[in-house]
């Protein structure tokens, strides 16, 4: 089976995933003079956004309609809160903080492989 863009976006769901429940891009704070992360495993959100990544990754690879629909509002809803902070704290004397801004690239790229219809009609279950 060829590898399509369905299977980028779940393996881009599954980065997210493994990203939030290894280390956990749950609450953003100014520590000293950069952002940093709080971890914060306690959290339920945490463990929301991290079963919302696998469940979407798994129902993509399995072509299921639910799962699109759901990796897209959960992509949009974490997009928008991670560049709401990347903007609120935006600096032009530092560059910005890596791990929201790979969060951002992330959902951005998913984002980008989930959005063509083509896609979206080979999710059909």
């Amino acid at each position: 089976m060829a590898i399509t863009r369905i299977h980028l976006a779940a393996a881009t769901a599954a980065t997210f995933a493994a990203i939030i429940l290894v280390g956990t891009v749950i609450r953003f704070t100014l520590g000293g003079d950069a952002l940093v992360l709080s971890f914060r495993f306690a959290q339920p959100l945490t463990w929301v956004m991290g079963l919302t990544g696998v469940i979407v990754a798994w129902g993509l690879l399995k072509h299921y309609r639910w799962a699109w629909w759901l990796g897209m509002a959960a992509a949009a809803y974490e997009l928008y809160r991670v560049g709401s902070v990347l903007v609120e704290n935006v600096s032009f004397t530092r560059p910005p903080a890596f791990w929201p801004l790979l969060i951002a690239v992330l959902m951005l790229t998913f984002l980008v492989l989930a959005f063509p219809s083509h896609v979206r009609a080979s999710c059909s279950r």
